[in-house]
């Protein structure tokens, strides 16, 4: 089972950086998720892998973030900056 699952995730300036179990790291701009964007930074810290890290949990904030969504942001993102660049 080689699933991409997530190990860990940290928060540096505007960014959310992610490292995935093949240790690889991806970071994104914390304005591709509005509800982490508009939490507190202790809010931020609070967080718990859900489904054996396949997801993100922040309860604070009420949100969940899977590999997949942020894969697909990530995707949305380097398109974006594809054009605008």
């Amino acid at each position: 089972m080689n699933e991409l699952r997530i190990q860990s995730v940290e928060f540096v300036s505007e960014e959310i950086a992610v490292q995935f179990n093949d240790q690889s790291t991806l970071a994104l701009p914390l304005s591709c998720f509005p509800r982490l964007q508009k939490a507190t930074p202790k809010q931020r810290t609070d967080w718990a892998l859900i489904g054996l890290g396949l997801g993100i949990h922040w309860p604070e904030v009420d949100e969940d973030l899977s590999v997949e969504n942020f894969l697909s942001a990530a995707a949305r993102q380097s398109k974006t900056s594809v054009t605008a660049g």
